[in-house]
């Protein structure tokens, strides 16, 4: 099995285990539908009222505790994790915005854990952003990254 595999397997049973809703989103969720290039991290969204006890359940892969960042592209309180050199991403959905470069204008994160999309990555069945919004995402962020999933993407 791929490390990717077995971090996904485990961040998925992890969450499970917790009873913590999340969506797959950027490269991994692009990935679920066609692109191929190659992941940096694994990026999910999930209530933010559970990061705290995400940190505590899995504190021997914490790399950053959850804690509230702001640049260029982000508004949001996020944690990072590492399971076998894997780097995984969890962002709390509620109250996080994004810069919508095309717009100028900072947008809400508006997700809908019930809107989640089953699709199987890894071999691994995970709730993934549907294709409409991720791509919206991606155009609006209007990155190098989000230009070329862009592309490699298809529409299901």
């Amino acid at each position: 099995m791929l490390k990717e595999a077995r971090a996904l397997s485990w961040i998925v049973n992890l969450l499970g285990e917790l009873r913590v809703p999340f969506q797959t989103v950027g490269g991994l969720a692009a990935r679920a539908y066609g692109a191929r290039r190659v992941l940096v991290d694994f990026d999910f969204y999930v209530p933010t009222v559970t990061l705290e006890r995400v940190s505590a359940a899995a504190e021997d892969h914490l790399v950053r505790p959850p804690k509230h960042h702001r640049d260029e592209n982000w508004d949001i309180t996020f944690m990072i994790l590492e399971y076998e050199g894997q780097r995984i991403e969890l962002g709390g959905a509620d109250g996080a915005r994004y810069f919508d470069r095309l717009r100028g204008v900072w947008e809400p994160v508006a997700i809908d854990f019930g809107s989640s999309v089953l699709c199987r990555v890894f071999d691994i069945e995970i709730p993934v952003m549907p294709f409409d919004e991720l791509a919206a995402y991606k155009r609006a962020l209007d990155r190098e990254v989000d230009h070329r999933d862009l592309m490699e993407m298809e529409p299901w």
